[in-house]
């Protein structure tokens, strides 16, 4: 049987208020209340965006989820995890502080934010799956303990799987510190020293001092390396390279190892959203203003998280005619993660594409 994939249109540039109207119509035309019973405790998971990142979904729309798990007696909250990289979302304080600056405070989601995984990432549970790379996994405890989890991914690139979007937002998003650590390890890059500068970019943003700038170029230690990938996307001169195709491939994977650790227990609790809009080559941890490569085009949700990935990739090429996430990372085989996450029975990749009407 096929697994059922809601679509409903956004036109492009059509307003956040608009967007936010259609995001709660979706959700119940999906039949999402299903998954809420009354007093869940429900995580909200979403991305509050990197500084100066214009592209990440914006507080009404995730508003309009929090109003429809209270519509359905649920008790919505929003999660996040700390991140490997430095910056304002490192620890819980400033995480959250940086939510607010950027309108994600209660007065305007009408839900407390919770970052799951502790003040400083320490606060993981270990999650037994038996997978091919991973036996463990190491996840945010609050996403553990959740009853229900709604996942709101914007779709973008992503430079370390070529794809961010459901499997990332949860299987990365909701891992601790531990998680993160296990999926980046082997993902270690290379300083290309004809290419090196030595403007120390690459050593200020590395977050465990694994790199020491000399006189003629950078240095990375390979024994404290973390494969956070954190200096590949600050330097500006492409001195830094990764060899892709061992990691990225056991980086997916464990992606999705880890998404089937979080979503373990869950069966019938858990419910996802894809938003086709502002879609860039990049990701929204990076701190700068993307303009979108595509124009916007929709809302999909789904109670099947490799459906949803595969109906994206497919609405996307049919939509400009080419695949965007193979052109914008030609490196990267972005499909990994779908493949092998229909291989451990996170879902199916055959769907049937169900439209919303207006």
């Amino acid at each position: 049987m096929k697994s059922k994939v809601y679509f409903i249109k956004v036109n492009n540039g059509e307003g956040v208020s608009s967007v936010a109207q259609k995001t709660g119509q979706l959700f119940d035309f999906a039949g999402f209340a299903n998954a809420i019973d009354k007093n869940d405790m429900v995580a909200v998971k979403t991305s509050f965006g990197e500084k100066g990142n214009v592209g990440h979904l914006k507080p009404p729309i995730i508003k309009a989820v929090v109003d429809k798990v209270k519509d359905y007696k649920g008790k919505p909250f929003l999660i996040e995890t700390n991140t490997l990289y430095v910056g304002r979302r490192t620890n819980a304080v400033d995480h959250i502080s940086h939510a607010h600056e950027h309108g994600f405070g209660y007065e305007n989601v009408g839900a407390p934010i919770i970052i799951g995984d502790g003040l400083f990432g320490e606060h993981g549970v270990q999650v037994e799956i038996n997978q091919k790379l991973c036996k463990y996994a190491y996840v945010a405890g609050v996403a553990q303990a959740a009853n229900a989890i709604i996942s709101i991914a914007h779709v973008t690139g992503h430079l370390a799987t070529g794809m961010g979007a459901t499997l990332k937002n949860i299987g990365m998003g909701l891992s601790s510190r531990g998680g993160k650590l296990a999926q980046h390890s082997g993902v270690i890059p290379q300083i290309l020293k004809k290419r090196c500068n030595t403007c120390g970019a690459c050593g200020k943003w590395c977050p465990v001092g694994a790199i020491k700038v000399g006189e003629q170029y950078a240095v990375i230690d390979p024994k404290i390396c973390i494969g956070c990938g954190e200096c590949l996307s600050v330097c500006q001169f492409g001195a830094v390279k990764i060899a892709w195709d061992e990691s990225t491939v056991n980086l997916q994977k464990k992606v999705a190892e880890h998404c089937l650790a979080i979503l373990k227990g869950k069966q019938g609790k858990a419910v996802f959203f894809n938003f086709l809009t502002h879609i860039t080559k990049h990701c929204d941890c990076m701190d700068k203003a993307f303009e979108p490569d595509i124009a916007d085009i929709g809302i999909l949700a789904s109670k099947d998280p490799v459906a949803i990935e595969k109906a994206t990739t497919d609405i996307i090429r049919e939509r400009i005619g080419k695949d965007f996430f193979k052109d914008a990372w030609p490196d990267i085989d972005y499909t990994i993660q779908i493949s092998y996450a229909q291989e451990i029975g996170l879902g199916i990749m055959d769907y049937e594409l169900v439209p919303c009407g207006q």
